[in-house]
C-alpha cells in the first residue's frame, strides 16, 4: 500500500524554504501532510511570509544542554498526541531528533533530507533512527557512515538545497531601505546555539563586523541576526555602523541587491552563490558544499578578517559580478530539483 499522509517536521528558515515546495508537490497529488515546527524567532514570520501554515508545539531553547535536553523532551511529550491523531504513513525532516524519535517508537518510517554531516549531534539523534537519507551528492557516501548510514540507505540528488527554491519563482519583498548609490554588503551571522559551534571562536562575529565597519564606512553593510540575544548584542555594538534589522527579511530578494555576501552558515552562502553574488564564507569549520562551490569559481573560503576585507574589496570592482552571474546560472539550471526528487521518492515510498 502506497504512502497517502506525511508528516514534516520543520525547524529552520532553511527548511520553510526546501519543504514548502515539497509539500506544495505532495498535496497536488492529494496526499494529506502534517507540518509542524517550534516557536523560533525567524520560523514563525517567514513561514507567514511564504505562506506556509505550520503546526507549533514547544520552542527552541538557548544553547544550554540541559535546556535543550529538556525543550525536545518537553516537545515530544505534546507532539505525540498530535502525530498519533493524524497517523501518518511516513514522515520527514532534516535532523529531528523528535520526528525521529516518535516516528520510530510509533512504527512508521522516517526520512531525512541532510546536507550537514558537520553536525554531529543533530544526525545522532536522528539519522539512527531514519529508514533513508536524501543527500546532494557533493556529499560522499562515507561522511554518513558515522551515524549508521550505508549506501543502500542513502539516495543522492544532482543539486544543491536551496535550488529547490531558487528553481522557482520568487514572489517576496525586500522590507528594507538601503541608500541605491551605495554598494551593498550583506553579512549572516553564526549559528551560534547549534552543538557544532561549540569549542570555536565566540569573537569572530564581532571580529568580522569590526574590520568591515572601519573598511566599508561608504557602503551598505548589512547584519542579519539569527536570535534575539545576539540580535540585542550586535545592535549595541554596531548599530551606528550596521544595519540591523529587527524584523526577519527575506534573503533571496536581499540577494538580489547585495554587491558582495559575507557568511559564517552554509545555507544562505550557498544561496547567495548560486544566485550569482559574490560570496565569501567565513564559517568557521568544512564543508563538502563550500568545497564543491570553491571548484566552481563561486565562493572563496576567509579565516581571518583581513583576507574577507581584502576579497571585499575584490569582489566589488565591476569586473566580477558578471562573470559570478553567468557560471551561477549554468550551474543552478543545470542542477535537478531537489523538491521534485524529495516529493517523488515520498510518493513512491510503500507505507
Amino acid at each position: 500500500m502506497p504512502v497517502r499522509k506525511v508528516w514534516v517536521d520543520v525547524l529552520t528558515p532553511k527548511q520553510i524554504l526546501f519543504f514548502k515546495p515539497v509539500i506544495d508537490l505532495l498535496k497536488k497529488k492529494n496526499f494529506e501532510v502534517l507540518a509542524t515546527s517550534r516557536h523560533y524567532r525567524e520560523v514563525e514570520p517567514l513561514a507567514e511570509m511564504h505562506g506556509f501554515d505550520l503546526t507549533y508545539v514547544g520552542e527552541r531553547k538557548g544553547e544550554e544542554r540541559d535546556l535543550q535536553l529538556k525543550a525536545s523532551l518537553e516537545r515530544q511529550h505534546n507532539l505525540l498526541p498530535l502525530v498519533e491523531s493524524f497517523g501518518p504513513d511516513v514522515s520527514v525532516s532534516v535532523a529531528s531528533a523528535d520526528c525521529a524519535r516518535i516516528s520510530f517508537g510509533l512504527g512508521f518510517k522516517h526520512i531525512a533530507v541532510n546536507d550537514s554531516p558537520h553536525s554531529l549531534v543533530a544526525g545522532k539523534l536522528s539519522l539512527p533512527l531514519s529508514h533513508h537519507l536524501l543527500t546532494p551528492w557533493v556529499i560522499p557516501y562515507s561522511a554518513w557512515g558515522v551515524f549508521g548510514m550505508t549506501r543502500r540507505s542513502i539516495t543522492r540528488y544532482r543539486a544543491l538545497d536551496p535550488a529547490a527554491w531558487l528553481k522557482r519563482l520568487h514572489e517576496g519583498n525586500l522590507d528594507l531601505t538601503l541608500d541605491k548609490t551605495r554598494k551593498t554588503i550583506v553579512v549572516r551571522l553564526e549559528e551560534s546555539y547549534a552543538p557544532y559551534m561549540r569549542g570555536t571562536s565566540k569573537s569572530w562575529g564581532d571580529t568580522v563586523l569590526g574590520r568591515l565597519g572601519e573598511d566599508f564606512k561608504d557602503c551598505n553593510l548589512v547584519a542579519l541576526c539569527r536570535y534575539e540575544e545576539q540580535l540585542q548584542s550586535i545592535k549595541e555594538r554596531y548599530g551606528e555602523t550596521f544595519i540591523i534589522p529587527d524584523q526577519v527579511i527575506d534573503g533571496t530578494a536581499l540577494l538580489k541587491v547585495t554587491d558582495v555576501f559575507v557568511g559564517m552558515g552554509g545555507t544562505m552562502s550557498t544561496e547567495a552563490a548560486l544566485q550569482g553574488v559574490p560570496t565569501i564564507s567565513a564559517f568557521q569549520g568544512d564543508l563538502y558544499t563550500e568545497r564543491y562551490l570553491i571548484s566552481k569559481g563561486l565562493l572563496a573560503r576567509a579565516r581571518d578578517a583581513r583576507t574577507i576585507s581584502r576579497l571585499v574589496r575584490r569582489y566589488m570592482s565591476k569586473n566580477y559580478r558578471p562573470a559570478f552571474s553567468r557560471r551561477a546560472k549554468m550551474l543552478l539550471d543545470w542542477m535537478e530539483d531537489p523538491a521534485q526528487r524529495v516529493a517523488d521518492f515520498l510518493m513512491n515510498l510503500p507505507a
